[in-house]
């Protein structure tokens, strides 16, 4: 006896929304329509899923894309003469090639597009302009990098890879991004690109070799690390800084010379770098004869005017700093209009009078 082949079980794969809609609109002119989307294979699906959820097609005003067949398989519906619209349309999805299906629906089949759609599963992609986005991405040349970055993308596409990959920046187009970002991050990741070309220097080359330095393949990372990378690098501010570049004791620091400035005087500034690089708080070190310290100012804004305070002035291991170095830095404050308040210890005197009126719980 010849090997019995064992037969795999139908299992049926519901689906919902628009997508089931369209199809009981098309069943109730012609029987099994909805059974045959429930055995089709994933690409069949969406295929005709993607006929559900284009504009193109307007069961009310079927004529229209009953031309379309015409035009692209006339023999589909050679036979099919005596049904009416509805039921005509259903024949000739039940029975065209999905590629012919594609080109009435958008009027051509780009290449790579089929594939795309077969990764897409096996259920409608709850938002369904998403179909007409992917045709852009795959039949318009100048995204034609968009597309090929989405087809790197391994196992099944999800409808954000798409919305994703036609709304970053041109700059951040990367497997490791696509695999990383989330619809929600994209307007932060570009304004991202493009403050690091203003505050880094960096150039398109650049940021393709930092991402080409992340991990693929992996889930649940974030953007987190390569941002940080990158406020390393920064070399300016967006505006100009308090206090001239030109000043020999008081010396701006950023990016890695925040690393630097953290080891050498044992401080949190290698933390501080996000503060800098979005222009709420600068660093400065204190080089002054005698005594370390770092000064940490804060930009406060009413309307058009900006204003600096000092926020805190430390010694290593963010001790505070001795009287006299307070008062040589209030005076250099004081030559660039920068407020502060006293940063010097209390004396023994202003020490007693706050035991007295129990001056010891900071103002939040």
């Amino acid at each position: 006896m010849g090997q019995q082949i064992e037969q795999r079980p139908f299992r049926v794969r519901e689906f919902r929304g628009y997508a089931l809609n369209f199809a009981a609109q098309l069943e109730a002119s012609l029987e099994h329509t909805i059974l045959h989307i429930l055995k089709a294979r994933d690409l069949n699906r969406q295929v005709l899923f993607a006929a559900a959820a284009a504009a193109e097609i307007d069961l009310v005003r079927p004529e229209a894309f009953l031309a379309q067949i015409e035009v692209r398989a006339a023999d589909v519906l050679a036979d099919f003469h005596g049904l009416d619209p509805d039921a005509r349309i259903a024949r000739a999805l039940a029975v065209m090639t999905p590629r012919t299906t594609i080109e009435c629906v958008f009027g051509t089949c780009p290449d790579g597009l089929l594939g795309l759609f077969e990764r897409f599963g096996s259920q409608p992609l709850y938002g369904p302009e998403t179909y007409r986005l992917a045709f852009e991405l795959f039949s318009r040349p100048e995204h034609r990098r968009r597309a090929k970055v989405l087809g790197q993308l391994p196992g099944q596409i999800r409808p954000e890879h798409v919305t994703v990959a036609a709304s970053l920046d041109e700059r951040l187009l990367h497997r490791s991004v696509l695999e990383r970002c989330h619809q929600r991050e994209v307007a932060a990741l570009n304004r991202f690109a493009e403050m690091i070309v203003d505050l880094c220097d960096a150039t398109p080359a650049l940021i393709r070799e930092s991402l080409d330095q992340l991990a693929v393949g992996t889930r649940g990372c974030k953007m987190t690390e390569w941002a940080e990378g990158w406020m390393a690098r920064q070399v300016r501010l967006p505006f100009v800084a308090p206090i001239p570049a030109s000043d020999p004791h008081l010396r701006l620091r950023l990016g890695r010379e925040m690393d630097d400035l953290g080891r050498r005087l044992r401080n949190c500034a290698a933390q501080r770098k996000s503060f800098t690089f979005l222009g709420e708080r600068l660093i400065y070190e204190v080089v002054k004869p005698g005594e370390q310290a770092v000064l940490e100012l804060l930009r406060l804004t009413s309307g058009d005017q900006t204003h600096w305070v000092c926020e805190d002035l430390r010694a290593p291991r963010n001790r505070r700093v001795s009287p006299e170095t307070a008062a040589w830095v209030q005076r250099k404050l004081d030559q660039y209009g920068i407020f502060y308040q006293s940063v010097a210890h209390p004396s023994a005197e202003q020490q007693a009078l706050h035991r007295l009126v129990d001056h010891t719980t900071a103002f939040v």
